[in-house]
This record gives structure tokens, C-alpha cells and sequence, in this order.
């Protein structure tokens, strides 16, 4: 009887926190410290879409102010990183080749959390793409340039050899780094979603940050669904940007995730490359590397 309660308190604890966790953006980009301006984010979209219409493998960036603002109170980053990748389900669901960089501004750390179809030794390269590639930019306060260094440094030291099958460790010319807090032991992850479905019609959320044009304060981004996710079917937003100082404005248009029967992600086809879009379902075992500038 105690082990029966113990393990439903288990599952009930792993769907809270997971419907604590912060829904997408889009499939490549979710700025919710908004440190990148338009033209930032618009350079990081292009980047990813183009390793993933070239490889594809899904690569995802995350900048969050503080885990705790986004249901992460108490967790340590590589904990939190990896039930994030899962809840979304980062990379597809048969190589598990998903790669996760999630930004943490305010505690100044960041995180490369791999699927769990990469081997441990690729713990160290994502280290190297920290420390060589991510790290150094943001040292100097260049966000977006750390960001789309390390995504150019990722397929490099990551997905190329990685898709190749060729061998990586002392073998690559370096030593993996240890000490940047990498957690590479497995261990099941429950709940396989929050279930449900969220009846949502519209919704809409608006934040401030600095014009490309202008370079003002008095950019305003506000996302609106245009058609809501559900059973089987993917779901589109539109992000508006509107400057109230300049007039400069944008748009784009991302894909919102579905969800199957089951509470699983699927992917939806994308209009363009015939490549999967959304999600895939992938997972993470908590591989990968951690850092700090």
C-alpha cells in the first residue's frame, strides 16, 4: 500500500511539473528573457531551421530570466534542462538526436542538453562548443553572437560526427571537459505528458524590448494563435512586432505543437523542405554540459 501511494505521488508530482513548465514559442526559438531583438532573432530562426533543413536534427534555444519564474524552483539547471527537453520533446522520437541550449540570464549559466541517442563521450564536445564557441561571446555581453556561435560550433563538433558515426573523445585532439557540471547518468522519466487538451482560442502576450531600427525600448511583440493546437493537428501563431517610436514592424508566423491520444508530441510536415516540423517526440537521458560566464 505504501509503495502503490508512493508511486502515484510520483506520476502526480511529474504532470505538475510539467504543466509548470513554460509552453514554446516556435520550434526553434523561445526568447522569454527577451535579450535578442528582432533582427537577433530573426538571424538565430534562419540558423536553426537551416541545420535542421540540412540535417535533421532539431536544435532549440531557450533564454529564461530564472528557472524559478518558469516552474523550475529549486531545480538545478541540469535537472530542469533535461525534464524541459522531454516535456517538449526536442529532436525526433526515433534517433533521439535532439540538442536543447537553454540560457539562464540572470544566473549567467547556460546548459547543452543532448537526446539521449548521442553516447556519453559527446558529454565533453558539448562541453568544448560551451567553452570555445558560447561562453567567450557572452563573457563580453554579445548574447545573440554566443547563440549563433554555438549552434554553428554544435554541428560542427555534434551532429556532423554524430550522423557519421565517427568516434569522438581523446580521439578528436582534446581531453572531455569535466567540471562544467555535466550529468550523463540515465534514469527513467515518468508521466509521458500532462494529457489533456487546452482548449485555447486566442491568446496574446506582450513585452517590451529594443528596436532594431531605432534601437528605442519601445518595441512591442505581441503573440497571437491563430489557429489553436489539438488532437492530431498542429496549431499556427503569429508574432507581431510593432516599434511605437520608429513605425518598424514585422511579423512571422510558428508552429504550435499537437498532441496524440496518448499525450505524446507529434510533428507536423512542414510547408517547405518536406522536413518535419514542431516537435518530434525526441528524448533527453540528461547528457550533455553545463557552464557559466
Amino acid at each position: 500500500m505504501i509503495l502503490r501511494t508512493l508511486a502515484l505521488w510520483l506520476g502526480l508530482s511529474g504532470i505538475v511539473a510539467a504543466q509548470d513548465l513554460p509552453q514554446p514559442v516556435s520550434d526553434t526559438i523561445s526568447d522569454f528573457s527577451e535579450v535578442l531583438d528582432a533582427t537577433e532573432e530573426g538571424r538565430i530562426t534562419r540558423a536553426l531551421q537551416a541545420l535542421r533543413d540540412e540535417t535533421g536534427v532539431q536544435m532549440v534555444v531557450v533564454t529564461l530570466p530564472t528557472l524559478a519564474a518558469y516552474g523550475g524552483a529549486g531545480q538545478r539547471l541540469e535537472t530542469y534542462a533535461k525534464d524541459l527537453f522531454n516535456a517538449w520533446g526536442i529532436g525526433d522520437a526515433q534517433r533521439n538526436d535532439g540538442i536543447l541550449l537553454l540560457v539562464v540570464t540572470e544566473a549567467r549559466e547556460a546548459r547543452i542538453a543532448l537526446g539521449s541517442g548521442y553516447d556519453a563521450v559527446y558529454d565533453g564536445r558539448a562541453a568544448r562548443v560551451l567553452s570555445t564557441a558560447v561562453l567567450p561571446e557572452f563573457r563580453e555581453g554579445r548574447l545573440a553572437v554566443g547563440i549563433e556561435a554555438g549552434i554553428a560550433s554544435a554541428r560542427e563538433r555534434l551532429v556532423v560526427p554524430f550522423q557519421a558515426g565517427q568516434p569522438v573523445g581523446l580521439t578528436d585532439g582534446f581531453a572531455p571537459e569535466v567540471g562544467l557540471g555535466e550529468q550523463v547518468t540515465p534514469w527513467l522519466v515518468g508521466g509521458g505528458g500532462v494529457g489533456g487538451i487546452l482548449a485555447l482560442i486566442l491568446w496574446r502576450s506582450r513585452s517590451r524590448r529594443k528596436c532594431p531600427k531605432c534601437g528605442a525600448q519601445t518595441l512591442e511583440r505581441t503573440h497571437e494563435v491563430i489557429s489553436p493546437s489539438g488532437m492530431l493537428s498542429s496549431g499556427t501563431g503569429m508574432e507581431h512586432m510593432i516599434c511605437s517610436s520608429c513605425g518598424f514592424t514585422d511579423r512571422r508566423t510558428y508552429t504550435i505543437r499537437g498532441t496524440s491520444r496518448s499525450g505524446s508530441r507529434f510533428s507536423s510536415r512542414s510547408s517547405s523542405g518536406g522536413r518535419s516540423g514542431g516537435f518530434g517526440g525526441g528524448r533527453s537521458s540528461g547528457g550533455g554540459a553545463s557552464g557559466k560566464w
